[in-house]
């Protein structure tokens, strides 16, 4: 756990304080401080660092000690929902025992509210019952009159009208709340719309006028007592309603904790903000409202600006403030006509939250998840690395704040199995990750362009823009292409340059000279001499592109094919689009240039924009660089290649000789590394019958390893029929030792051993067996680039190519002993069989030819592959037969065995009967 606990601090103490204290033990990701509802410090909080040894060491370092005056405890968090975390006692936590047993006592007493309330309007309704059965029993209502407590005893005698009480019980509305109109007394109730002031006046006029009239006393005491049963409450003059005046309103984002409206009112002055709203459940942001847009002006100018040492931000939410007010409107003031318009106003913020909602896939579909939450100091390696702990990832994108040029705090991670993503999903959601709570959503659905959703087979689509849409798609694959390739047109083009003349005179063979395609080979050959030359001063690692290429940079893009000439401002505005470039490397050639991102998600965005777009009059054909293609960084650090080994450190003369023992030993216990560059010898497999169905690879190797060295291990095996993605062994196997003594020595001496607890029987097989081993076919591949004498293999050589044109192109490299390209033995056919030798006068000569020729030299559109040769002209067309032989053998072995698994191939290439595998089967 990453993330701290620091409990019992002192009231005062304040964030910047702690993070001066607690950053002393390593970077802080997060910091809370926790108050109560009113704002009172509630004297702890919760620290994250960017790594749980950090934590540790801030645990082991802080606690027991004292702050100030307080002696502070520190622990780790437990995890979010964790059985393990300590009952609170704190009244301010949610889940302390004093606040669950309120909030249960709340539940009872609504409980025992609602069932009193519906007892009590069982008993109202059957006392209403029972006044409905007597309604019309005048005895009954006599009954009732005579026991009214609000009847007036002289009011038979003041001849006052009261009869209304039997309405008045079966409408008790009205009574409560008596319609206008006019009494028996002839007061109108509703007098219009005058204002209080002036019915005071005119009731006391009125009052003075009834006293001077000459009535007798009985009248007088009827217009008093009529006056008081009949007028209606007076109306008030309203009040001016500042929600319906159409202010110009600042929102104010960052703002401090304990910020109060004085406070705010101060920061504008002398400006006077109408209205200042400061939310009470909600802080981090308010609202000032000013009458004229002129003033809102004048107080956007403070934008940027601090209160209480915090930098706040402006926004203009004027018309956002409208919104708002009419939706409001629309749902409380709407007229019974308007209805459904009001509650479409009204519900127009839920519409467009189910239209986010509906966007969303199941994770067990898409495979998509949003994360949040994140510090910014995470990587996008980070993220990785966490994510392909639970299956393969597609995808991990990252957006950066392109003014601060850090992670925004959240992206989406995309995988390739959906059932991956769920398992993830699961485990990660409120786990901890570098210092902060991780939080986890479905991914919604990215809205696409509309010419994604083409298909290649749509029949409205030409057949060129279907091949573009195709290879569109496959921009992002990772494809091996030559990375110094250049078209012939481009190789004209920059020849023409160089020599101050004409395309056509480079191509024209009217002179009697070599033919255009050997010139254009030679020309190919010196423009990569210099572009290797321009690539290595500029850091670029050349051997990365060689090696077969595991792992793909994620912000170094290869544009190839560019056209020829083509200048760094030229590529400059096209890819800056997408963000900051921190390096273009441009050979003088102009045809192939390396792009480097700062940050991975701008350069994925520009491939996948970029890829097969359109730039001058051809298309830009990109491709993920290798990793470490440049021996430096960005910021200049040096790139260590994770292929080479780390300088072993000085050492003293004992512990050198301990280290050569030690080597000693491990040779001794794995034979199979002295030589694991030979070939194996014939007749050195052996067939494994009785196999333990849980038997693996590396248990029959350390069965069989202290004989001598092994070649390959194989265990025949077929796909799980309920599990198509597992496989099943099938109980036996191969294994092929490097040389014949050992195997024979296997065959006489460990014949039924126990392997796994199966006694294992062993006989003779002549399958040839593949090794999987990448090492040792890049240690064949480097062993064909050592030089061994002065022949060259020449592979790859063009049928239309003539015996001319070849010694043409190797005898610009110096003085040739000889050249042989061997023919076809089809009679009445003079072509060669697309391979020869080449063989200089001197070593010096031949390494300089084969350095030039072998990078990127193509004869009629074919790449000239060359090896070093043996001196011996036989042995190499012996060697040479036995590579094809075993090439395409392998391939027609697979194909027979499909058909019969009951044969093999012999040397002679024909189909012979397989008696261990009749063996095996029987």
């Amino acid at each position: 756990m990453s993330r701290i606990i620091v409990k019992q601090l002192p009231k005062h103490i304040t964030e910047d304080k702690l993070r001066q204290i607690f950053g002393a033990q390593g970077t802080i990701t997060d910091l809370q401080l926790k108050y109560t509802p009113d704002g009172k410090f509630r004297q702890f909080c919760f620290v994250g660092y960017s790594s749980e040894e950090e934590a540790q060491s801030a645990i082991k370092h802080f606690n027991n000690t004292c702050i100030q005056t307080s002696r502070v405890r520190v622990e780790s968090c437990a995890a979010l929902g964790s059985e393990e975390k300590p009952q609170s006692w704190s009244k301010y936590a949610k889940d302390s025992k004093k606040n669950l047993d309120k909030l249960k006592a709340k539940e009872e007493e609504e409980a025992a509210a609602a069932k009193a309330k519906e007892s009590k309007k069982k008993s109202k309704n059957k006392v209403d019952q029972i006044l409905g059965r007597h309604k019309d029993d005048p005895d009954f209502q006599e009954f009732l009159q005579a026991h009214d407590k609000s009847r007036t005893l002289w009011g038979n005698d003041l001849g006052v009208n009261n009869n209304n009480n039997q309405e008045e019980e079966d409408n008790e509305e009205e009574r409560e709340d008596p319609p206008a109109g006019r009494d028996d007394s002839g007061v109108d109730a509703d007098a219009g719309d005058e204002d209080a002031a002036e019915d005071e006046a005119e009731e006391e006029e009125d009052t003075g006028k009834l006293a001077e009239k000459p009535i007798s006393d009985l009248e007088y005491m009827k217009s008093l007592m009529a006056k008081p049963a009949d007028t209606a409450p007076k109306k008030t003059k309203p009040k001016a309603d500042k929600s319906d005046l159409e202010l110009f309103t600042i929102k104010i984002h960052n703002v401090p904790y304990n910020t109060k409206r004085q406070e705010v009112l101060k920061f504008f002055k002398p400006l006077k903000p109408y209205s200042v709203r400061l939310p009470s459940k909600v802080h981090g942001f308010c609202y000032v409202g000013f009458k004229t847009e002129k003033d809102m002006a004048k107080g956007m100018l403070k934008d940027k600006s601090f209160i209480k040492g915090k930098q706040v931000f402006f926004s203009d939410f004027t018309e956002k403030n409208k919104v708002t007010k009419a939706n409001k409107s629309g749902q409380t003031v709407a007229p019974a006509g308007a209805a459904a318009a009001a509650a479409d106003a009204g519900n127009a913020k839920w519409k467009h939250q189910q239209d986010s909602i509906s966007k969303e896939d199941d994770i067990s579909e898409s495979g998509r998840i949003f994360f949040r939450n994140l510090a910014y100091t995470t990587t996008e390696e980070d993220l990785r690395k966490l994510f392909e702990q639970f299956g393969p990832v597609v995808e991990v994108n990252l957006p950066v704040d392109k003014l601060t040029r850090k992670i925004k705090g959240f992206g989406t991670v995309t995988y390739m199995m959906p059932e991956h993503a769920l398992k993830a999903f699961n485990a990660l959601d409120g786990t901890d990750f570098h210092g902060r709570l991780l939080h986890l959503l479905p991914g919604k659905d990215i809205e696409k362009n509309p010419q994604d959703d083409l298909d290649e087979n749509d029949a409205s689509l030409s057949f060129k823009e279907k091949k573009a849409l195709k290879l569109k798609k496959n921009a992002q694959k990772p494809i091996g292409w030559n990375t110094l390739f250049l078209g012939a047109n481009a190789v004209a083009e920059i020849l023409a340059k160089q020599f101050k003349t004409s395309k056509e005179r480079i191509l024209d063979t009217s002179d009697g000279g070599s033919s255009a395609a050997v010139r254009l080979a030679l020309g190919e050959t010196q423009i990569v001499i210099e572009m290797k030359r321009f690539l290595e001063e500029e850091g670029v690692r050349l051997n990365a592109f060689d090696e077969p290429a595991k792992k793909r940079s994620n912000t170094v893009i290869l544009a190839k094919n560019l056209p020829a000439a083509t200048e760094t401002s030229e590529l400059t505005p096209i890819f800056s689009r997408f963000g900051p470039i921190g390096r273009i490397v441009l050979p003088p050639s102009g045809v192939t240039a390396l792009i480097e991102y700062c940050d991975p998600s701008e350069a994925r965005q520009a491939f996948k924009k970029l890829a097969y777009s359109k730039f001058k009059n051809a298309p830009l054909y990109l491709e993920w660089a290798p990793e470490q293609v440049f021996t430096t960084t960005l910021s200049g650090e040096p790139v260590i290649p994770k292929t080479e080994p780390k300088p072993e450190p000085k050492e003293e003369p004992k512990q050198k000789e301990k280290l050569e023992e030690v080597k000693k030993e491990e040779v001794e216990k794995n034979p199979r590394a002295e030589d694991a560059d030979d070939e194996p010898e014939p007749n050195t497999t052996l067939f494994l019958r009785n196999l333990n169905f849980k038997t693996v690879q590396e248990t029959v190797e350390k069965h069989f390893r202290h004989l001598g060295s092994i070649h390959t291990v194989e265990i025949a095996k077929r796909k799980d029929p309920e599990n198509p993605r597992n496989f099943n062994s099938l109980g036996y196997g191969f294994i092929q030792f490097k040389k014949s003594s050992v195997a024979e020595h296997a065959l006489k001496n460990l014949q039924l051993t126990h392997i796994d607890g199966n006694p294992v029987e062993l006989k003779r097989s002549d399958r040839v067996l593949k090794t999987h081993d990448n090492e040792g076919a890049q240690r064949r591949l480097a062993s064909q680039k050592k030089q061994t004498g002065t022949k060259i293999l020449v592979r790859n050589i063009p049928f239309q190519a003539q015996y001319r044109e070849v010694r043409d192109i190797f005898k610009a490299f110096g003085e040739l002993r000889s050249l042989r390209i061997p023919k076809k033995a089809t009679t009445g056919e003079d072509a060669h069989r697309g391979f020869g030798f080449v063989d200089y006068m001197s070593k010096a000569e031949a390494k300089r030819a084969f350095d030039a020729l072998s990078a990127s030299t193509h004869l009629y559109g074919r790449r000239l592959v060359l090896e070093w040769s043996a001196n011996d002209d036989n042995q190499d067309v012996e060697e040479l037969r036995k590579r094809t032989a075993a090439k395409f053998g392998d391939s027609q072995a697979s194909a027979e065995a499909k058909r019969s698994r009951k044969s093999f191939f012999d040397v002679d290439g024909n189909v012979q009967p397989n008696q261990d595998e009749d063996d095996e089967e029987q």
